[in-house]
């Protein structure tokens, strides 16, 4: 009878096998180690476990320099926004300035407008109260010429005059 053939072993390489004069000349240390294969095994392993470290280190050292760079670029950004902030200040106030200048002037235009249509105004009234006393003297004096041919019809002689 043939026994099966198992695919993955079929698929995995042969095992080292263990030199007899190896064997031979340290049997202390392979029992230590566990044989050749078993050194072979602690090799790779602390291959592995150094590449490990490397790549930890190297990726520890990536993330600092990152850190390093994003940080830098916030206090650029930080730096850059402060002046800008300082521009837009200075900006400001010299805006602020010449609003005011310009508020006065214009306050200073229109109050003179103002004036002058108060003095208009001031013209105007005068020129009616004048044309209005006018008109009450006429009244005043028909009404007292009036009288006065009344009072000689009637033959009432005025005291004193």
């Amino acid at each position: 009878m043939t026994a099966p053939v198992e695919t993955t072993a079929a698929m995995t390489p042969p095992a080292e096998q263990q030199d007899p004069a190896e064997a031979a000349v340290s049997p202390a240390g392979a029992g230590a180690r566990g044989g050749s294969t078993g050194g072979a095994v602690a090799q790779a392993a602390g291959r592995r476990e150094l590449s490990q470290n490397a790549v930890i280190a190297l990726f520890g050292g990536l993330v600092v320099t990152l850190l390093g760079v994003l940080i830098g670029l916030m206090m650029w950004q930080f730096d850059s926004l402060g002046a800008r902030i300082d521009d837009n200040g200075a900006r400001i106030d010299r805006l602020g300035i010449e609003l005011r200048q310009e508020l006065r002037a214009e306050l200073r235009a229109e109050i003179g407008g103002v004036r002058a249509d108060m003095r208009d105004l001031e013209a105007r009234l005068r020129a009616e109260m004048q044309a209005g006393f006018r008109e009450v003297n006429v009244v005043l004096l028909d009404h007292t010429d009036r009288l006065a041919r009344l009072e000689a019809a009637a033959g009432l002689s005025r005291e004193g005059s």
